[in-house]
C-alpha cells in the first residue's frame, strides 16, 4: 500500500491522465448503450417471422434458374435470396425482344407456390450482352400484386 502511494505521488500526472482515460472509456460505453440499444438485435427485425413456414428451397430455386436456361431465349440465369426478396437475374440472346423476356417472368413464379408468392417480393433483372437501348429491364411483383410491373419501356 505504501508503494502504491509513493508511485502516486512520484507519478502525479501520469496517474490523472490514466484516471481521465478511464473515465472517457466508460463514457464512450455509455453514451455508445444509449444512442445504439438494439445493437444485438437482427438486421430484419421481426419482418421475417413466418419465413420457416414459406421457405423457397434451394431445389426450387435450381428449378427456376433451370427452367430459364431451358428456354432458347436465355442465355443464363441466376437467384438470389435476400430477406423476403427473391432476385433472378436473366441473361437474354441479343435477338430476343421486350415482350419475349417479359414473357420469362412465368417461369419464374411457376415453381413457386401460392404462399410463396404472396409472402416474397421478386425482382427479374433481364439485361443482353449487346449495347440494346432497351435493355436491361426490370420486373418486379409485389408479394400483395398478381403481376409483374416492368420498368418504363424506353
Amino acid at each position: 500500500m505504501k508503494d502504491l502511494k509513493r508511485f502516486i505521488k512520484q507519478n502525479k500526472r501520469t496517474t490523472v491522465v490514466f484516471i481521465l482515460c478511464v473515465i472517457f472509456v466508460i463514457l464512450v460505453f455509455v453514451v455508445k448503450l444509449v444512442f445504439f440499444p438494439a445493437e444485438a438485435t437482427a438486421i430484419y427485425g421481426d419482418r421475417l417471422d413466418g419465413i420457416e413456414e414459406v421457405e423457397i428451397t434451394s431445389d426450387q430455386e435450381s428449378e427456376i434458374t433451370d427452367g430459364l436456361k431451358a428456354n432458347e431465349s436465355v442465355k443464363d440465369a441466376s437467384t438470389d435470396i435476400r430477406g423476403r426478396l427473391l432476385n433472378v437475374m436473366i441473361t437474354v440472346n441479343d435477338d430476343v425482344t421486350l415482350d419475349t423476356a417479359k414473357g420469362l417472368t412465368s417461369i419464374v413464379i411457376e415453381p413457386l407456390e401460392t404462399d410463396q408468392t404472396s409472402y416474397y417480393d421478386i425482382q427479374v433483372f433481364i439485361k443482353k450482352d449487346n449495347d440494346d437501348a432497351s435493355f436491361p429491364i426490370i420486373g418486379y411483383k409485389h408479394q400483395n400484386k398478381d403481376g409483374f410491373t416492368f420498368t418504363k419501356d424506353r
